[in-house]
């Protein structure tokens, strides 16, 4: 294992392989294979393997978040001390916030993050981040992720007899994969519906435990904030205030949380709300895309393996170039988005920065993983090549750029070779060379292998086709339905049938509205002019992404760069297997001709952007750069089912293409409104929570100092020093006013630097949950206090020449939580007239360079 030269030890991400696995076999090679989760599940054969599978997930969960390998760590964010590195804490982090290094002893602060997104190594780099989570080298001295787990902790626990039985498992284990688009899969995976399940217990028969898989609740019980995980769309302008979300007063993780429970401060955000049936209301909600034999994802998936394409188009949202055809829209990443759309929505899974904290993020992308590692079979000559110019170069960490090709370093993912440098692409082209596969690439199947032992190439191709004509071939199946008649606009060719295939392609900014998720959604009207949202959806987008910039830093080099080159994001959306539905069910189609279907859309068809669970108004809809554009292609299908589709001939149809006005009949568009005046912008939070700033404005009589929170908390933690302290100090950091929130008590204490202390009780101060407003008043002789524009108390001062110079914001514990919201925002007018009369001559306060908040919070903390 390789070092640095102060002793500091990289983690290996390396594969295991069967003891009958020969290197000789090159591709061919026999290694372990990755089974559906509910196909694995489902066997009675499995249960031992499925039961051990859970009890070391529970284990992997409740794991230090400050250990390296924790799954705290390995989700998203991480924070550990190294006494190598002179026990400089290090905040670290691979798919989400902070957005920090991970495993690298590097004292430079990071600049950009890991993220992969709208790249074309979005597919390749979640390969090895996957089998991080999945198995690990026992050589390293901390503690091991999944497979580690198994052996180290959870099988001793049980008799020594027995600990055979429950190794052989272990060994044969993989990560399974949910394949959302398969027939009965769009819905949330049995093994992962119950809040608890049964698991074997060491001393005999069985126990009842917090099922993994449901969702991830912290092993400390206490909010993701207290290991760093922030808040997102935080203190934006007013009219964006609704679009708050504090990840970090989150203890467990939410699927589809209702409205209520979206509110930071609710019990149900705070403790996590798992809808799960609400994610195959979501995945069965489009038109065509529920019949009975296929997943609603089905044909997104059978068109993006069976429409010829380069790597480059496959792997990445963004275009490939300012002039793309249509059928370059189609791409992994936009099916990967949807998945977290319909998954998470409001929670965890369909946000960026906190994601991967869901259980089923690695499920999902352990099936992305499939996908592409399937599109590779099909496609073996086909790598990176042809790479757009905005993707030619990417930055690591620490802002160095690396030309993208075969050998662009993986950060920060090591184990390529025994010193331990970054896995490369061409590394992890081939996942046989990591142990594992799928179980339409068994490759060393004997069928393959005739006496003369040359591959059978064909054979092989011709049987992962056929595979993928079962599980996906909407369109196909529909297409060559023996018991369905032919409609015109179907011709016979030799072996299958022809048919001009529609389909939409969607492309927008995406980082119009800042890098805030949203989705666009496409509709067909069930009745002429008529807006049913509910009926006539047949197809969605959504924007996965993240702002750039948090807290006024740097969040993800990658978005950044996106938001600055004005990226776009590109989708392709079939609907043939829409049109069948409708010509079926007698929705005024009467054939499948080109004019019949193309008048029809042209009176039926519409779309809208939505965020937040609101439809955008059109001025703000006209920020995307929306277009929508219609095409057609010729398609055949054959009754061999070892013969692909083909798909050629795409071209866009103008008369079906539009853009922000949100439909092509005139009745369907959507109205044209006037923009609310703007709005100033609020300054952006500048007081954190154990810190403090220094005033830039001499503070005096008359003198206003304006503090808001986000959000107000009154229950009590139950801890001894739950008290949330503001102060305002002189030069000399001696205190001359102070404010605690005592909520053990219910009690507000002032005191001035006179000594005199007045009691208020804090609900009758605080009278909302979404947020409040602090106003100190300096009178020259003493403060007047307001709370929410209402008068609470008066504290006289005991020097008049002892001016306030700085504001401090703490805990009476450290280790506690605010009654507040973490960041509060303050401002400083110069007179109470200032602030009334609406001159915005306030000042925004910045933080204090120096090193003297440090001992202010400390003097806060020994005032409990």
């Amino acid at each position: 294992m390789a070092q640095e030269a102060n002793g500091y030890e990289y983690y290996p991400i390396r594969g295991r392989f069967p003891p009958e696995s020969s290197i000789n076999d090159g591709l061919n090679r026999k290694v372990f294979v990755r089974q559906d989760i509910d196909d694995w599940s489902g066997k009675k054969s499995n249960k031992k393997q499925v039961d051990l599978f859970i009890m070391a997930m529970d284990k992997f969960q409740k794991k230090d978040p400050k250990e390296r390998l924790s799954y705290f760590q390995i989700a998203g964010i991480s924070l550990f001390s190294n006494k190598t590195i002179q026990l400089l804490t290090l905040y670290e982090g691979i798919h989400g916030q902070p957005f920090a290094r991970w495993d690298d002893p590097t004292p430079e602060p990071i600049k950009n993050g890991y993220c992969h997104h709208s790249h074309v190594l979005f597919p390749i780099w979640h390969r090895p981040y996957v089998l991080l989570f999945e198995i690990s080298s026992r050589l390293i001295i901390f503690q091991q992720v999944i497979y580690d787990t198994m052996v180290n902790e959870v099988i001793p626990q049980f008799p020594a007899e027995q600990q055979a039985g429950w190794r052989e498992q272990a060994d044969s284990w993989r990560l399974p994969f949910w394949d959302w688009a398969r027939k009965g899969r769009g819905r949330c995976p049995d093994l992962a519906k119950t809040p608890t399940i049964n698991v074997p217990s060491p001393e005999g028969g069985f126990v009842r435990i917090d099922n993994p898989l449901f969702q991830f609740r912290m092993p400390t019980n206490q909010p993701m904030r207290s290991e760093g995980v922030g808040t997102e769309n935080t203190w934006q302008n007013d009219a964006e205030q609704e679009d708050y979300k504090n990840f970090g007063n989150a203890i467990g993780t939410s699927r589809w949380p209702d409205e209520e429970d979206q509110k930071p401060t609710s019990e149900g955000w705070r403790h996590g709300v798992v809808n799960n049936r609400k994610i195959a209301d979501a995945f069965g909600s489009h038109v065509g895309y529920n019949d009975k034999n296929h997943g609603p994802a089905a044909e997104i998936v059978y068109r993006l393996l069976t429409t010829p394409m380069d790597y480059t188009t496959f792997a990445s949202t963004n275009p490939t170039s300012k002039d793309q055809n249509v059928n370059e829209d189609l791409n992994i990443e936009y099916i990967h988005n949807n998945i977290h759309g319909w998954t998470g929505a409001e929670g965890h899974m369909g946000n960026v920065p906190v994601a991967a904290f869901d259980p089923l993020f690695f499920l999902h992308h352990c099936n992305i993983d499939r996908i592409f590692a399937i599109w590779q079979a099909l496609n073996p000559e086909k790598w990176l090549n042809n790479i757009p110019a905005d993707n030619a170069t990417i930055q690591d960490s620490i802002g160095k750029e690396h030309a993208v090709n075969e050998n662009t370093p993986l950060e920060p993912f090591r184990g390529l070779n025994p010193k331990n440098d970054y896995w490369t692409p061409d590394g992890v082209r081939h996942t046989v060379r990591l142990g594992y596969t799928y179980p339409e690439l068994q490759r060393w199947d004997p069928k393959y292998l005739p006496p003369k032992g040359v591959f059978d190439e064909e054979l092989y191709r011709g049987d992962l086709i056929a595979a993928v004509n079962k599980l996906y071939g909407v369109s196909r199946s529909l297409v060559l339905d023996p018991k369905a008649p032919t409609p015109d606009g179907v011709h016979h060719i030799e072996g299958g049938l022809q048919i001009t295939d529609f389909g939409f392609s969607i492309r927008f900014l995406k980082y119009a509205f800042g890098g805030q998720p949203f989705w666009i959604k496409l509709y067909l009207a069930q009745e002429e002019g008529i807006q049913t949202a509910v009926t006539d959806l047949i197809a969605e987008v959504y924007n996965f992404s993240q702002r750039p910039e948090l807290d006024g830093a740097t969040a993800c080099g990658n978005c950044k760069k996106g938001q600055k080159i004005l990226i776009k994001s590109t989708a392709y959306v079939p609907i043939t297997p829409v049109l069948y539905r409708l010509l079926s069910t007698g929705r005024k189609l009467k054939t499948l001709t080109r004019d019949e279907v193309l008048a029809y859309l042209r009176k039926r068809a519409y779309w809208r952007v939505v965020k937040n669970g609101k439809e955008l108004p059109r001025y703000e809809v006209e920020n995307l750069d929306l277009e929508i554009i219609g095409s057609s292609n010729d398609s055949k299908f054959f009754e061999n089912p070892a013969v692909p589709p083909s798909f050629e001939n795409f071209k866009p149809e103008p008369t079906i293409s539009g853009g922000a006005d949100g439909a092509l009949d005139p009745e369907l568009k959507q109205p044209k409104v006037e923009p609310p005046a703007p709005r100033p912008a609020r300054p952006k939070a500048n007081l954190f929570l154990q810190s403090a700033l220094k005033f830039h404005r001499q503070i005096k009589a008359d003198s206003v100092i304006l503090i808001e929170s986000a959000t107000v908390d009154l229950a009590t933690t139950g801890a001894e020093n739950d008290i949330t302290q503001i102060a305002l100090l002189d030069a000399a950091n001696n205190m001359v006013f102070h404010m605690s929130m005592r909520r053990a008590s219910g009690l507000i204490v002032f005191n001035g630097s006179s000594g005199r202390e007045d009691l208020i009780q804090m609900d009758q101060s605080f009278r909302a949950e979404d947020g409040a407003t602090i106003m100190i008043h300096d009178q020259g002789i003493g403060y007047e206090v307001w709370i929410d524009w209402v008068h609470i108390t008066w504290i006289l001062k005991q020097d008049e020449d002892q001016p306030a110079a700085a504001i401090a914001y703490g805990l009476g514990d450290e280790n506690g939580t605010s009654a507040l919201s973490d960041e509060l925002e303050v401002r400083t007018y110069p007179s109470m007239k200032a602030l009334f009369l609406q001159k915005h001559e306030h000042e925004e306060e910045k933080v204090t360079p120096s090193a003297s908040g440090a001992s202010i919070v400390q003097t806060l903390v020994s005032m409990r």
